[in-house]
């Protein structure tokens, strides 16, 4: 996916990086610098782009195998000033163990605006969970 225009929102921005990932555009998901990642798989949280790239390159991508679902819904994006944020429904879907496997996780997003457009500086992704499961750390 290239981009030929900037995205004029924080939502257009938020919608062109989730196409990107569906897409497996690593270019395109690993843009901005400095970043915070707050993953539901692998590490705890990740800071920088070669982090974030390599958890994409690593781990969803082959997961994803470029075929599978990633999809925004109940999307809800807040703005004000140089500074937004937004909260959604992540659809995942793969292939674990040779079968398809999805998952709903929790999206939350931080945005913030540059003389450029809109960039993700934040993402937070996760699953409910049970105080009587391990939980990674």
């Amino acid at each position: 996916m290239t981009h030929t225009k900037a995205p004029i929102t924080a939502e257009d921005t938020i919608r062109s990086w989730a196409g990107a990932v569906a897409a497996c555009d690593i270019e395109a998901v690993c843009y901005a610098d400095p970043l915070l990642v707050f993953d539901v798989v692998g590490q705890l949280q990740r800071e920088g782009k070669a982090l974030y790239r390599r958890a994409w390159e690593d781990e969803f991508f082959p997961w994803h195998g470029g075929t599978g679902k990633f999809a925004l819904r109940e999307l809800s994006v807040h703005a004000g000033g140089d500074i937004a944020f937004a909260t959604g429904l992540l659809d995942c879907g793969g292939t674990e163990g040779g079968r398809p496997a999805e998952y709903t996780l929790r999206l939350t997003l931080g945005l913030a605006k540059t003389p450029n457009g809109w960039y993700i500086v934040h993402e937070h992704s996760s699953e409910p969970t049970s105080f009587n499961e391990k939980v990674v750390g």
